[in-house]
């Protein structure tokens, strides 16, 4: 599944408007996540939270800074779906690492099933899609 602007009104979307935050909001959007993830095993809300913090850190380093963060649970499979939207217009892409960064993209890439990014008139949308082993048990 691709986020686009409008799949944030659809159903299943969970969305936090961070638009104007500076990058101190990066945890509160981290705790949110998590939080909206708490259903899921330990190991799956962590991976989750990692491929968030990665794609708002880009946001805010790469681009104007991040105007919304989006969540999709689905069980069937089980599949959580991170979308932050921003106003830029560059295109995230994989880069060797080094002293000023390039990882985060790695870690992405190695977490999600797929991501990619789809870009809109005001901006872009950058996506990932995680396998989640279900529901946490006890």
């Amino acid at each position: 599944m691709q986020m686009n602007w409008g799949a944030a009104h659809e159903p299943g979307w969970l969305v936090l408007d961070i638009a104007g935050a500076d990058p101190k909001g990066l945890a509160h959007a981290r705790r949110w996540a998590e939080a909206q993830l708490a259903s899921l095993a330990e190991a799956d809300r962590v991976d989750a939270t990692i491929v968030v913090g990665e794609l708002l850190e880009n946001a805010y380093v790469h681009a104007p800074g991040p105007r919304r963060l989006g969540l999709h649970l689905t069980h069937d499979p089980c599949e959580v779906t991170v979308a932050v939207a921003d106003t830029g217009t560059g295109e995230p892409r994989l880069r060797v690492p080094g002293r000023t960064g390039g990882r985060g993209l790695l870690l992405v890439d190695e977490l999600a099933l797929a991501w990619g990014v789809r870009h809109h008139d005001d901006g872009k949308v950058v996506w990932a899609r995680l396998a989640c082993a279900g529901r946490r048990t006890g």
